[in-house]
């Protein structure tokens, strides 16, 4: 204890430490209840990421306060003592120099109140001129748009346009009668002076009664310039009034247009916005004026002059404000000294107004300004003498009682103030949030260690110093401007800092407050700072979670509904959209909003058809189970894929998907696979599957061709060789050999089988690989040719009659001679192509013309096989060009008919036929199925070589036997139970 100092009363001690460790007592158990439930609290109350973080911030918030609170009071304790204590130091006897010091700072402040006093008056007399010129110039601007705004009407007017057409071009009194009423009431209602029509030479052809005399000059040239509105003036006219007129033609009319001219008179019109004085006083007044060259043209009187508008113009040079206007010294808006034309001196306000080049100038008299300021000027003055009276009175008392109080009260403050700073450091050092204290010059007076960590320097090191030498400039002076803020307006202030710490930058909630005495004056500022960097940065990763998801939630191609369920007790009954994607009119088809709106009001028979879907949208709302589901729609026509799950208790979000294509395509290859199961089934050709030289698979063609009853008799008892004669098994078992090995593509050859009883049959094998339960196998169909070799005999003796039977389908047949070069083209085929046989010689250039280009490469590839002999006929579908342009789907078949010695063609047949619509449905179906063609790709290949050439067959049988009757012969063949039905054109099957 320093030796000029009073112990205290030991009395008062236990007393003054009971409330300090009070106060320490409360911080601990309020900080460790905080830190132990506050975390826990938020978790039961709240689920929501947003609300956590918010009920986080606000938690961290009142942490704050009440810490600020606990740390004011036990400041106040620190402070307070006696409140007749003083601060002086001990030894400090001359008073000399601080009543110098205080009676100069009096003298200061009472100078500075003093300037202050006028520059406040000042400052408020700019912003009433600045106020008044604002809203002088947007009256004026707003009364010129206007007066545009009526001569534009004119000038579009259909009415105004008609009238006077009428009037000059028939002779209609009546119509012009109507214009000069309506030209005259627009005249008095819009606030024009006068109204003048000028024909397109500009001679006038009426006007009102206020009309003056003669057009002036101006407006004679300005109503032959473009045809365009033109506002022209101010200018005087013959009687020197100041006038403003706006030139409209009436663009309507084609040709020259006749001109409308309306005339303001500017002193009228103009005079009761500018009369209005913008604050009270003789020397306040409003001017207008336009620059003219170098010299000023007044658009109003101004108040001390006798001259009328636009007559009183000066140079510019005599006016300072309009010469640093005219050099941009200065901006429209910003106040200006200087001279007026009385040559007093005003303070001023310049403003443009808009689209003009007129300017308004509001001004004062500075001498008018300043006399406001007297008597504050004067009360100021001598509130500072009766300072400079009693600091003198002050001081004197003060000395006499110096030597009396001195060693008591520095005594007391030391030891109060020591006793409360080492509570207030023991309080801080416990915290893990920053705490600080700074005097009014903003040096460290309290430091904690939480604070020392983040700055990374020892506390001893800190105080005494300020921000700037704890972080760069910027931030210092930042840190420090909120110092500043809780000084002047002696608050409490919570803001968020980003600073740079020994961890790196972080960012601080900080709380920072007035620190006061026992006297309730002002000492300085506390502060705690809570590391919020953590928060910060879940927020903006929450924030861009959000957007991530909105984005998601925007641009997905299936549609997002977000619901609530609605119960009826535990029934769920309707539900209520709460938000969509845009997906959502996309994949329903529904355009209409339905935000807030029930799905019952949306679809209304929605929920008596699709209770099944109600009860599933209220089992997850409810237990928060998802789950999938597909469901047709009947309402909407469409197959949709649910994805469902629950945010919330009574909520759900449905991911739809519109799958009616799939569905479309499933059934359509159900439907497919089953009609080709059938076929296989009921297929005359047998059809096989074989595996490690035994079959696996017989249908029931298969058995009949042999002679078995059933499959169980063939598959896994009889070997491939069995039904091959001995002279050909050799090579059967030479031939599988390869095509299993992989030497040949596909197996196509002729062999005599063996049938069950022993007889000989030919019969034609067709077959390929493919993997048969994880082995290779090979697939195919076989063929008793027998009855096709006769078959193909009686049709050659027929080929004629065949021709002739062709002719009578809708097909176009063709019949080509190779030899000529020429073809025969039936009517049909002329009909299909919409060319007449007259247009076109019938060769093979004309066959390639009506190919589409895309297809004419594979046309002539395939018909090019068949000439060569590598194919058995030449069958291709191909898109038919016609003569308007028109595309058909086409399905050209073709055989050679005739070949000469060496095996060249010499004439070739065929047939087109229009299968647009077929190929249409094709389309549909193969982009539906397009995604299961590889599963079926087997079975529709082998339907096609295999039904297609038994259907063939029979279809060629039925020929025969028809052409026979014809001929009055025998049927060949015993197809009485197939003789009911069509015959099919040649190269086509049976549907």
């Amino acid at each position: 204890m320093p030796p000029d100092t009073v112990p205290l009363p030991p009395r008062q001690e236990p007393a003054n430490r009971g409330g300090i460790l009070a106060v320490v007592l409360v911080y601990a158990v309020f900080a460790a209840c905080w830190i132990l439930l506050s975390d826990k609290l938020v978790q039961i109350f709240f689920n929501n990421p947003n609300q956590i973080i918010l009920a986080s911030m606000l938690k961290g918030w009142l942490f704050v306060g009440v810490t600020s609170l606990l740390l004011y009071g036990l400041m106040l304790r620190w402070t307070g003592g006696d409140t007749t204590s003083t601060a002086l130091p001990a030894g400090s006897r001359g008073l000399g120099l601080p009543f110098l010091s205080l009676a100069a700072i009096i003298v200061m402040f009472t100078g500075a109140g003093i300037f202050h006093t006028f520059t406040q008056q000042k400052e408020e007399a700019i912003v009433r001129l600045q106020a008044d010129v604002d809203i002088k110039a947007r009256q004026i601007a707003d009364w010129l748009r206007e007066r545009q705004a009526d001569a534009d009407f004119i000038r579009t007017s259909d009415f105004f346009t008609e009238q006077y057409r009428r009037w000059q071009e028939s002779g209609d009194r009546q119509s012009g009668e109507r214009l000069q009423m309506q030209l005259e009431q627009l005249s008095r209602n819009r606030g024009f002076g006068a109204v003048v029509l000028l024909d397109p030479r500009g001679k006038k052809l009426w006007g009102n009664d206020r009309t003056p005399l003669t057009v002036a000059q101006p407006l004679q040239a300005a109503a032959s310039a473009e045809r365009i509105v033109r506002r022209i003036g101010p200018y005087r006219d013959a009687a020197g009034n100041l006038c403003l007129d706006f030139i409209t033609p009436l663009t309507t009319l084609s040709g020259p247009p006749p001109w409308v001219i309306l005339h303001v008179d500017l002193t009228d019109r103009l005079a009761p916005i500018l009369q209005t004085r913008p604050v009270p006083g003789a020397g306040g007044e409003t001017v207008l004026f336009q620059r003219n060259g170098d010299r000023v043209l007044f658009l109003d009187k101004p108040g001390n002059q006798e001259e009328t508008e636009a007559r009183l113009s000066v140079p510019v040079t005599t006016e300072k404000r309009l010469v640093e206007l005219r050099n941009s010294a200065v901006s429209p808006g910003n106040p200006i000294e200087g001279l007026d034309y009385r040559g007093i001196p005003v303070i001023g306000v310049v403003g443009a107004i808009a689209d003009t080049d007129w300017f308004l100038m509001t001004k004062l008299d500075l001498s008018e300004l300043y006399a406001e300021a007297v008597g504050d000027v004067t009360w100021t003055g001598f509130v500072g003498l009766l300072a400079l009276f009693m600091a003198g009175a002050g001081f004197y008392l003060l000395r006499q009682a110096q030597q009396l109080t001195l060693a008591q009260a520095v005594q007391q403050s030391q030891t109060e103030r020591l006793r409360a700073l080492h509570l207030l450091a023991a309080i801080a050092d416990s915290s893990e949030d920053p705490i600080f204290a700074k005097d009014l010059e903003g040096r460290y007076i309290l430091f904690n260690r939480a604070a020392s960590r983040f700055v990374g320097k020892p506390v001893e090191d800190v105080l005494g110093g300020d921000d700037r030498t704890l972080f760069p400039s910027e931030q210092a002076d930042l840190v420090m401007s909120i110092d500043r803020r809780v000084n002047a307006e002696n608050r409490t202030i919570t803001q968020e800092e980003r600073l740079n710490t020994s961890q790196g930058e972080r960012v601080f909630l900080t709380t920072k407050g007035p620190l006061r005495d026992s006297e309730d004056n002002m000492i300085g500022i506390f502060g705690i700072s809570r590391d919020v960097t953590e928060r910060k940065q879940a927020e903006a990763a929450l924030h861009a979670s959000e957007l991530n998801y909105r984005s998601l939630f925007e641009n997905m191609m299936n549609s997002v509904v977000h619901a609530r369920v609605i119960f009826q007790g535990e029934t769920p009954v309707d539900m209520e959209y709460i938000a969509t994607n845009p997906a959502f009119a996309t994949v329903t088809g529904i355009t209409e909003s339905v935000i807030g709106r029930r799905i019952s009001e949306v679809i209304p028979s929605y929920c008596e058809n699709n209770q099944e879907s109600l009860e599933l949208f209220g089992r997850v709302a409810t237990t928060g189970i998802s789950t999938n589901w597909e469901h047709y729609l009947r309402e909407l026509n469409r197959w949709f894929s649910f994805m469902i799950y629950s945010p919330n208790h009574g909520e759900i979000i449905i991911v739809t998907e519109n799958i009616t294509e799939r569905k479309q395509a499933e059934l359509a290859l159900r439907d497919s696979e089953g009609r080709f199961r059938a076929l296989v089934e009921q297929s005359l050709a047998g059809i096989y599957i074989i595996q490690d030289d035994r079959f696996r698979y017989v249908n029931p063609g298969f058995l009949t061709l042999f002679g078995y009853d059933s499959p169980e008799a063939l598959i896994d008892n009889v070997s491939v060789a069995d039904l091959v004669s001995p002279e050909n098994r050799e090579r059967v078992e030479e031939i599988m050999r390869r095509r299993i090995d992989g030497e040949v593509a596909d197996l196509h050859y002729i062999f005599v089988g063996l049938h069950r009883d022993g007889s000989r049959i030919d019969v034609e094998l067709h077959g390929r690989t493919f993997d048969y339960q994880g082995r290779p196998a090979i697939i195919g169909f076989i063929l008793n040719i027998t009855e096709r070799k006769t078959a193909e005999a009686q049709l050659r003796i027929s080929e004629e009659r065949l021709k002739l039977a062709l002719n009578a389908t809708s097909d176009g047949l063709w019949d080509w001679d190779l030899r000529s070069g020429l073809a025969y083209l039936t009517p049909h085929y002329y009909e299909m192509t919409g060319y007449l046989p007259n247009q076109v010689t019938p060769d093979f250039e004309f066959f390639k013309q009506t190919v589409h280009p895309d297809d004419l490469t594979h046309v002539l590839e395939t018909m090019e096989a068949h000439l060569q002999g590598k194919t058995p006929s030449s069958d291709f579908d191909y898109r038919l060009v016609t003569s308007s342009g028109q595309i058909k789907w086409i399905r050209g078949r073709g055989r050679v008919a005739e070949r000469d010695a060496e095996g060249a063609p010499l004439r070739m047949i065929g047939t087109i036929a229009d299968i647009s619509a077929r190929k249409a449905v094709e389309e549909a179906l193969r982009r539906q199925t397009r995604e299961l063609a590889q599963r079926n790709a087997e079975l529709e290949r082998f339907n096609r070589a295999t039904v297609g050439r038994e259907l063939d067959m029979i279809a060629l049988k039925q020929q025969i036997n028809e052409l026979s009757r014809q001929l009055k012969q025998e049927p060949p063949y015993p197809l009485a139970f197939l003789d009911a039905l069509p015959i099919p054109p040649k190269g086509h099957t049976a549907p």
